[in-house]
């Protein structure tokens, strides 16, 4: 009858320990991020710009790790262009250079809103060999510019979390119609210039996922170990 008493007291230890460990599960919270891009921060061969289209792809979120809590989505683009404007004419000259958008530079995808980095129309950057009304590039001179619109960078909003939840890839498209503008003057008479250039593109998305699971509190596995030394020890107690 003894026995018995001290079984039960020792099985009652370890409901109690086994207990406490499920009422101290903790959550845990998790962050990873993925990313993609295209063309290399700078250059202006990579990725040549005109009707730029280019898709980016990012692996969606893997469930087994938890539940999904919420998604941040950045992307940078930047675009550069150089070249040069030689003054082939009699006269002395002048050169400007822009890089103009001739429709909006964009990023869009099925999981978020649109991110417009510049609107149609704009100049994302510019130079000029002299003010205007200054002919200072004289016969047979060269003025050679480099032109960046610098690194734009931004937050989609309107995030979908369903989109990342699929087992999917997620596709975002980076699109823009960028134009290198030239214009030459001359001081008197026709002008002639010999004009080159080359203009490219770079770009990237970075996807950054936070989650939550159940894990148990090192304290309470801690617990539940000595629930069942306890348990063990109950038991040589009664055979001896």
């Amino acid at each position: 009858m003894k026995g018995m008493n001290m079984k039960g007291k020792a099985t009652k230890g370890l409901i109690t320990a086994a207990a406490l460990t499920l009422a101290s599960s903790n959550a845990f919270a998790g962050m990873m991020t993925v990313s993609d891009s295209f063309g290399s921060q700078g250059s202006t061969t990579d990725v040549p710009v005109g009707a730029l289209t280019e898709t980016l792809t990012v692996a969606g979120f893997d469930t087994s790790l938890g539940i999904l809590t919420g998604v941040s989505i950045s992307v940078f683009g930047q675009m550069d262009s150089e070249g040069s404007s030689k003054n082939v004419s009699a006269a002395d000259g002048r050169a400007e250079v822009s890089i103009l958008l001739g429709s909006n530079w964009s990023v869009t995808t099925a999981a978020a809103d649109d991110y417009i980095f510049g609107n149609g129309g704009a100049v994302l950057a510019d130079d000029q060999s002299s003010a205007a009304g200054n002919f200072d590039l004289t016969p047979g001179e060269i003025f050679t510019y480099d032109l960046s619109s610098g690194e734009q960078s931004g937050a989609m909003t309107g995030v979908d979390l369903s989109a990342f939840t699929t087992g999917s890839m997620v596709d975002f498209v980076f699109s823009a119609l960028a134009l290198t503008y030239i214009n030459n003057d001359v001081e008197s008479g026709t002008g002639t210039f010999e004009n080159t250039f080359q203009t490219g593109s770079w770009g990237k998305v970075e996807v950054t996922y936070t989650y939550s699971s159940e894990v148990p509190e090192p304290a309470s596995i801690a617990i539940l170990a000595l629930g069942l030394v306890g348990l063990s020890l109950r038991n040589k107690q009664k055979q001896v």
